[in-house]
């Protein structure tokens, strides 16, 4: 009878701890510790006024309102990084500076991306640093026109340069000029989804649309998973998170089920200047070379300790990366 009892017991116990350490378990155990532990983050846009597929001003428009109506109902301070050569459209520049000042009216802060999204891999420093200059001009009139200064630089594609000397150039150059570079914790693969789900909508697919916008939504919660993960294992607490994303319309029709997600686990939106105070972004960073990586993979690599098994980071799921690949062969 004991021994009996004995084995049951420990049959139960295996299967508690099977069910403890499954994936689904995971996922909901870090959703249970997120709502015991406050957490942070400032949210950031790239490649405005549009990233991805290009289509038309008015659908432009539409694109901007849903995402400013968004941030407004989640009350999120927003950062958004420029790229002022898709401005200059003939017939359209007025009109998509109106866009642009979109952003601004209704209280959100801009950045520059450059002129036209070049990468600093292969770029030399002296024409890199001529796109800076070249992307600051229509930005910094409209801060200034609010009463803000232009103070945010982010590097296109993540690439900070091909060597530490590079790097130690153009960062120089970006202090004289006053510029905080706002680096990234929480990267994904939006633009992926965002070009199968865009020429879907132009299409009329709205079956795909459904079907891309909802694999999104479950991506970006698993994404997070990973790197709360991360920054426990370098940190042992949860950081203040920097989240990039960019203005699409991917994110116009779904970045309100984004922010639930990150309120459902327990996340509070703060600005970029907030997020930077964490001590978490005083770590050195000796990183250089062609890959456009997030902050906690720096700080990982710079440590040498390898803390974090970075083949876990979630992927794209196969659809739509398949998708994505077939349309991109056949415009080539």
């Amino acid at each position: 009878m004991k021994e009996k009892f004995f084995r049951a017991s420990v049959v139960l116990l295996l299967a508690a701890f099977v069910a403890a350490f499954s994936p689904s378990a995971a996922s909901a155990q870090a959703k249970t510790n997120a709502d015991q532990v406050r957490q942070e983050i400032a949210v950031t846009f790239d490649d405005l006024p549009l990233n991805g597929p290009q289509f038309e001003l008015e659908r432009l428009r539409e694109m901007t309102s849903k995402l400013l109506k968004t941030f407004a109902e989640h009350r999120i301070p927003v950062v958004g990084f420029v790229n002022e050569r898709q401005l200059y459209r003939a017939g359209e520049i007025d009109e998509r500076v109106a866009v642009l000042k979109m952003w601004v009216d209704a209280g959100l802060e801009l950045g520059n991306h450059t002129f036209s999204h070049p990468s600093l891999q292969r770029t030399p420093v002296a024409a890199f640093q001529d796109e800076v200059i070249r992307g600051e001009t229509v930005t910094r009139m409209l801060l200034t026109g609010a009463g803000k200064k232009l103070r945010y630089f982010r590097h296109p594609f993540l690439q900070t340069g091909p060597t530490l000397e590079v790097r130690a150039t153009f960062e120089g150059f970006l202090k004289e000029r006053g510029y905080t570079i706002a680096p990234v914790t929480v990267d994904n693969s939006d633009w992926m989804f965002n070009s199968v789900y865009t020429n879907a909508k132009t299409r009329g697919d709205r079956e795909l649309m459904k079907r891309v916008g909802e694999a999104y939504v479950s991506y970006v919660d698993a994404v997070f998973d990973f790197h709360e993960r991360a920054s426990l294992a370098l940190f042992a607490r949860p950081i203040k998170h920097t989240l990039l994303l960019h203005a699409n319309e991917l994110n116009a029709d779904y970045f309100g089920e984004v922010a639930g997600v990150l309120k459902q686990r327990g996340y509070s939106f703060i600005t970029l200047e907030e997020a930077l105070q964490d001590e978490a972004y005083a770590e050195p960073d000796k990183f250089a070379g062609p890959s456009g990586v997030s902050w906690l993979y720096r700080w990982d690599f710079t440590r040498g300790k390898k803390q974090i098994n970075w083949r876990e980071e979630p992927p794209v799921p196969e659809f739509v990366r398949q998708i994505y690949e077939d349309e991109s062969r056949s415009r080539r």
